[in-house]
């Protein structure tokens, strides 16, 4: 489902936040495994805060797909949503998928890509290419 991290190559992903007033750091293979870590830390400390990302160093924006977790809408509605996550940009909370839906973080069920039924709006606005402005979304 995502690239896998192996002992040259660290997980794609960080979780970042500060726990007991202490700063912590954690390697993620997946955004579900994020926010496992996040809600780890809040049972933990109900003031922990925290963030996850896409690594600074990964070369090049990552496409992920997900749709709303079974129950949150009717099964009508549970398309597969894609999401550019870009490197270094913190998300927490919930993530806008092409479409512009924004989705809460735990109302998703992460998806291998062709999985589920794709939202049409997403595959449309997900294969556009459009340059990239420092601080608006891809």
């Amino acid at each position: 489902m995502f690239p896998a991290a192996t002992a040259t190559a660290p997980a794609p992903f960080m979780v970042v936040g500060r726990v007991n007033g202490h700063e912590e750091t954690a390697c993620v293979a997946g955004p579900a495994e994020a926010l496992a870590r996040m809600l780890e830390w809040l049972r933990a400390d109900e003031h922990a805060a925290a963030v996850w990302y896409l690594r600074e160093d990964w070369p090049e924006v990552l496409t992920l797909v997900g749709r709303p977790v079974r129950g949150v809408v009717g099964e009508a509605s549970r398309s597969a949503h894609l999401f550019r996550i870009r490197p270094g940009a913190a998300l927490h909370g919930s993530v806008v998928a092409c479409c512009g839906a924004e989705l809460p973080l735990p109302e998703i069920e992460w998806l291998r890509p062709g999985a589920g039924m794709p939202c049409e709006c997403c595959l449309v606005l997900g294969a556009r290419t459009r340059p990239e402005l420092e601080g608006y979304p891809v």
